[in-house]
């Protein structure tokens, strides 16, 4: 699926500010399918996409469009129990914490949308 140029880009200025609240949301959630197949055609590529790169065995790639730059992924260590023990704590001291106070930040409003639609 390719996206729709159809579909209104709206910004804050924009006469589409005063459509109808159903239509936008429709129009949300048209743009949120969209991401969606957009998304799985990104996950089905990555694996081409990253041989490709690989093959050409540089360590940036530079097209007109874009540079592809090559980075380790984090590294993961095996921490010793007494190390993990005291996170553990730790998570328990901010656990208390946070249900003895209120939060400085946070907690704003946002609505979430649930695609019912297959994107296959």
């Amino acid at each position: 699926m390719k996206l729709d140029a159809n579909l209104p880009i709206l910004s804050a200025d924009s006469p589409a500010n005063l459509l109808d609240p159903i239509d936008i949301i429709h129009t949300m959630i048209d743009l949120r399918a969209q991401l969606a197949a957009l998304e799985q055609q990104v996950q089905a590529l990555q694996p081409a996409f990253y041989a490709a790169c690989t093959a050409l065995n540089l360590e940036k790639i530079a097209t007109e469009r874009a540079t592809i730059s090559r980075k380790l992924t984090p590294g993961k260590w095996a921490y010793p129990a007494e190390i993990m023990e005291q996170e553990d704590l730790l998570k328990q001291l901010k656990s208390q914490f946070q249900q003895a106070h209120e939060p400085i930040g946070g907690r704003e409003i946002i609505w979430a949308i649930k695609l019912l639609l297959a994107t296959a």
